[in-house]
């Protein structure tokens, strides 16, 4: 099987769409065929896998391509670190045929999360309401309000 995902930009914001087209060419009939939007855990210790959202689409053909839209979710978000990062995607499955996937960022100001940099830890809150309360507030991290030093 021969599948793509084609996707209109690689990193989002919490709330943007998530927009693109799936294709796939198979030698058989296809029973079934799901675009699915998930985040995975990578590096160290076992993997842990969640799927935020899935799209099954209806009576596919052995070529076939179809768009997809998914808004980005508000947690968790895309992040780095030494021991653990956490890496969304979207993932095409065919079946009988195979699958195909792409990594995505979700995060704050469409940019991955360091952890090897604390910076992070103090930044600005994106939608500009202090820690504490309303859409700004992200329970991984203590947004630092403008203006102050705490």
């Amino acid at each position: 099987m021969n599948a793509t995902i084609s996707l209109q930009q690689t990193e989002f914001a919490h709330g943007e769409a998530i927009r693109g087209i799936v294709s796939w060419h198979n030698a058989g009939d296809v029973r079934k065929a799901e675009v699915r939007l998930f985040w995975q855990t990578r590096g160290k210790g076992s993997t842990d896998v969640g799927v935020a959202a899935a799209e099954t689409l209806e009576l596919p053909g052995p070529s076939d391509e179809r768009t997809f839209s998914f808004p980005a979710p508000q947690a968790p978000p895309s992040f780095s670190g030494r021991l653990v990062s956490l890496v969304w995607g979207v993932e095409l499955i065919v079946e009988p045929g195979g699958s195909a996937s792409r990594d995505i960022v979700i995060a704050p100001g469409r940019m991955e999360i360091l952890l090897d940099h604390p910076e992070w830890l103090e930044m600005p809150d994106p939608a500009g309401k202090e820690a504490g309360g309303g859409a700004g507030k992200n329970p991984l991290f203590r947004w630092k309000s403008p203006g102050t030093d705490s």
